[in-house]
């Protein structure tokens, strides 16, 4: 009845009672009264009853003159019980909540440290003691200042993102640590601190900057035989750890290639890390590879620096323009491909890395090892496995579908309508020698496109440093076929001369009109090429 209602009830002379006729065991029913009492929770739920039970008729007059004070004794003992119950599933639930957050807190890719007001740690995550090579036992009751060496009370109150070294462990002892405030009323009550290895931090931040595509061999435009072995070579070596060296002319895609090497290695989940060895200054090369403590010379940064070597640990680092390496730094490098491990300028605690090198250059090293200005020993760390890029000029049939592709891009990126090139200046960009390579080749597309009204892009609109540029190698080319024993270089020089008018009045014609074009196009006056076209019988 009570779990019913949820209500005080008394009952006596049961068998005449309306509320027990409906009972199976009424007739054989030893009680002859009871008083149940229900326990109630803070919420109102019904939580169980309790109640005493007369057997006999003393006990039942028991309950009968001392009705009230037993009503007040189970009200009390209800409230008592209710109380121990509400206790013990709020100790179950802080228990689940507590069990729920660690787990939350160990599954957190950085470090958590949580301290009290006085700064003294009171809980720390698994991660935490993994970066710190500790245990929680170890740790537990110290001050953080016991863990980082050079952080202040001043630095806390600021809540800054703190660079610092840890005490506990000698390698790899640089983290960035956020402190954030717990306060209840503005009094601070405990301090937690976010821990991330400094070498990671700067690797997703160069990452972010780097912001670069990932490069695939599928990216690589051209269907020549010559670059589709060169394609097939670097597809081959791609998964192992080998050195390579990626040889070309200048814009021929050198790190294309090397990008997509890594892309392809075990290494393409972490880091690709490229620097120009033309591009830093002699002087501060060093110090971008290795990196450098703080203080280790005049004007560097007051927490040291982390160097390309460390960024590129586990991946892949790509050494541009490897010619340009200052002789002094060469057998530095050979030393840490030699060791695995080097030490930062200013530094004494050695730094073991591992990467992969990957090197590229446009200069002829053989040469440079004959001269004296590059070491023979770390010429054959570097060129194990060598990669040669074709230039364009050796894979004419590629040029088309590069300018197409790069035409594609440059409409879409400055917002053009899409465009196509006339007949006329395919065939000029297919017989044109592009020593610049793709980056010549996309510099004149992206030109063309900016300053074309039409839909097809004509070859009227192509620069005039275009023409001179491909006059200068006609000039090379015709030179070399017009050097004949037997004749002084006056008579050389005309039948070149002869030979340039020849080709330039098979191009515009015999009119006035086209030859006012070739007077223009070869920088004189319209008289003087008449003279000279008499002169050599080809009017």
């Amino acid at each position: 009845m009570i779990l019913e209602n949820g209500k005080l009830n008394n009952l006596d002379n049961l068998v005449e009672k309306e509320k027990c006729k409906n009972c199976k065991s009424v007739n054989e029913c030893e009680e002859l009264a009871t008083v149940g009492y229900p326990i109630i929770s803070n919420n109102g739920d019904l939580l169980g009853v309790m109640g005493l039970i007369a057997f006999n008729e003393s006990e039942r007059d028991y309950i009968y003159h001392n009705y009230e004070a037993i009503n007040t004794f189970l009200e009390k003992l209800s409230d008592l019980l209710a109380g121990n119950l509400n206790y013990e599933n709020t100790i179950g639930d802080l228990y689940l909540k507590n069990k729920e957050m660690k787990n939350l807190i160990n599954s957190l890719d950085y470090g958590i440290i949580i301290t009290d007001e006085n700064l003294r740690i009171t809980s720390v995550n698994e991660e935490a003691l993994k970066l710190l090579s500790s245990n929680f036992t170890s740790i537990k009751s110290k001050k953080i200042y016991d863990i980082f060496e050079n952080i202040n009370i001043t630095d806390i109150d600021r809540k800054r993102i703190l660079p610092l070294k840890s005490n506990l462990t000698n390698r790899d002892n640089e983290f960035m640590v956020k402190v954030i405030e717990n306060k209840v009323d503005e009094d601070i009550k405990s301090y937690l601190f976010e821990l991330s290895k400094y070498s990671k931090v700067l690797k997703n931040a160069y990452d972010i900057l780097e912001n670069k595509d990932t490069i695939t061999f599928e990216q690589i435009l051209g269907n020549s035989y010559i670059l589709k072995n060169t394609i097939h070579l670097a597809k081959q070596i791609a998964p192992g750890d080998s050195s390579v060296m990626v040889r070309g002319e200048s814009g021929t895609g050198k790190e294309l290639f090397a990008r997509a090497i890594h892309n392809s290695s075990s290494r393409k989940n972490n880091m690709f890390i490229a620097i120009n060895c033309a591009s830093i200054p002699e002087n501060l090369l060093e110090s971008e590879l290795f990196g450098y403590e703080k203080g280790a010379f005049t004007d560097a940064s007051n927490t040291g620096k982390i160097g390309r070597f460390e960024l590129a640990n586990g991946g892949t680092l790509f050494l541009d323009e490897i010619g340009d390496l200052p002789l002094h730094l060469q057998p530095k490098l050979l030393r840490v491909l030699q060791d695995g491990s080097f030490m930062r300028l200013g530094g004494s605690k050695k730094i073991d890395v591992d990467f992969r090198l990957i090197t590229a250059t446009n200069r002829n090293l053989e040469e440079m090892i004959k001269d004296n200005t590059f070491r023979e020993d770390l010429y054959y760390r570097l060129n194990v496995i060598p990669i040669n890029i074709p230039p364009l000029r050796e894979r004419r049939e590629d040029i088309c579908v590069i300018a197409k592709n790069k035409l594609e891009h440059y409409c879409f990126k400055l917002n053009k309508e899409m465009k196509e090139f006339s007949k006329e200046l395919q065939e000029i960009f297919c017989n044109y020698n592009w020593s610049g390579n793709i980056r010549e080749l996309e510099n004149i597309i992206e030109y063309l496109v900016n300053i074309s009204e039409e839909k097809i892009i004509s070859a009227d609109l192509l620069p005039r440093s275009f023409y001179l540029n491909n006059q200068k190698e006609a000039v090379i080319e015709i030179s070399n076929n017009y050097i004949e024993d037997g004749k002084n270089l006056k008579e050389m020089t005309e039948n070149f001369e002869k030979s340039v008018l020849v080709d330039y009045l098979k191009e515009y014609g015999h009119s006035t009109n086209g030859k006012q074009i070739i007077a223009e196009k070869l920088g004189m006056n319209l008289s003087t090429l008449y003279r000279k076209l008499y002169r050599y019988n080809i009017m």
